[in-house]
């Protein structure tokens, strides 16, 4: 039986991206409500990869429960009550109110994948031993679209060790053709053959 895997506070991880995607509905609903949505995304993903990136001490004054409720509502109203968007800045008043800041990196996962379901986007991932040609990008977004309707986001990486190929990912979907993964694939092949061959004779000698 599989077991999820527990975080720090003791809760699961499917209980931490449940409750993110519930965060992420209620702020996406207010923000295409006063016709913000990119821009409050935008400033959220801002708040994460450059203030957190910039002073670790910033996200810790947002995670940590040991730093009061009260302490980080006046920190939060001083830093973003004149600057942010007034949207993600109640927000992030409701997520202290609610002892949840330490959600904010899962929220802003949640927010993201519904924000792609809602105009029909999804996400492509393509690793492969070299960068991938203009053409070949192409034909991959065009066989998405294709095959299931939706507009493809294209996230590209190079990974030399995959010898050559490409390995795709799809939203939940993986399709893999990267020479490693055939090489392994025949040699699982060759075992499994040479196993039954070996247990064949066996069962032969056996019987006689």
């Amino acid at each position: 039986m599989s077991e999820n895997r527990k975080t720090d506070d003791g809760s699961s991880d499917v209980d931490v991206q449940r409750l993110a995607r519930i965060y992420a509905k209620a702020l996406l609903n207010a923000a295409d409500k006063a016709g913000q949505t990119g821009e409050v995304l935008d400033e959220l993903d801002m708040l994460i990869d450059q203030v957190f990136a910039s002073d670790d001490r910033v996200e810790v004054l947002f995670s940590s429960a040991a730093v009061g409720r009260r302490t980080r509502q006046a920190a939060i109203e001083k830093a973003f009550s004149r600057q942010a968007n007034e949207t993600l800045y109640h927000f992030l008043l409701v997520l202290n109110d609610h002892e949840r800041l330490d959600l904010l990196r899962s929220i802003r996962r949640a927010a993201r994948d519904l924000d792609d379901e809602r105009n029909h986007r999804v996400k492509v991932q393509v690793w492969s031993a070299v960068t991938v040609p203009d053409d070949l990008q192409g034909t991959i977004a065009d066989t998405v679209r294709h095959r299931f309707q939706l507009e493809p986001i294209l996230d590209l990486r190079v990974d030399p060790k995959l010898l050559g190929g490409l390995k795709v990912r799809i939203g939940d979907q993986q399709l893999d053709a990267t020479v490693r993964t055939r090489l392994d694939n025949l040699r699982n092949e060759i075992l499994a053959r040479s196993s039954h061959a070996v247990q064949s004779q066996r069962n032969r000698f056996s019987s006689d």
